[in-house]
Parts: structure tokens; sequence; C-alpha cells
């Protein structure tokens, strides 16, 4: 699935539970393709400085810009990126085209 597409990137949080509270960690460097993960960091980075510059167009764009304002542009790098790998693996498993309407 998806989840497992980004995990062998690195991408996904770990998880640490005890007693029933779960928290969520950093990203899961282990086990990862860690030049994939550099390439696609460094491409999220550039669509971050240029989404803000300007006004947002899209529905992504407006997430992806109050993501940044929230949490950084590091972190919000890391979540675009996941969500790319994400939505690739989505589209080549259905074998569909990219259709950035559906995508929030």
């Amino acid at each position: 699935n998806g989840r497992e597409a980004s995990a062998n990137i690195g991408l996904t949080p770990k998880q640490h539970s005890s007693g029933g509270k779960e928290r969520i960690g950093h990203i899961s460097k282990r086990n990862a393709d860690k030049r994939l993960r550099s390439i696609l960091f460094q491409g999220a980075l550039s669509v971050i400085s240029s989404v803000i510059k300007r006004p947002a167009r899209t529905t992504k764009e407006q997430w992806l810009k109050a993501l940044i304002e929230r949490r950084g542009k590091k972190v919000a790098a890391i979540a675009l990126v996941n969500k790319t790998v994400r939505t690739a693996y989505a589209l080549l498993k259905s074998n569909s085209e990219y259709q950035p309407q559906l995508l929030a």
C-alpha cells in the first residue's frame, strides 16, 4: 500500500506506544533508499520556495502554505514528499492519470 511505499523511502514517522499512549516520532530513515529520499526532498524544497512567493492556486498549495506556517519548511517538505509518493503509488496501482483537482 501507499504507506509501505513511503516507509521504503523512509518517510513515515516512527510510532512508539506504551500504556495505551501512542507517540509519533521522527521519520524512520532505517532500511530506506537515502538517495531517492534526498532527491525528492530537494524537489519539495524547490516547490515550497516557489509556493511561498505567490498566492495559492490550488487546494494542495493552500494545504502546503498552512502546513509551512504551522510546522516549518522542512517538516512541510517531508509531508509533501510523503503525499507525492503515496499519490504516485496510487496512480501506478490503479493505472490512471494524475488529476490535481482530486488532491487536497
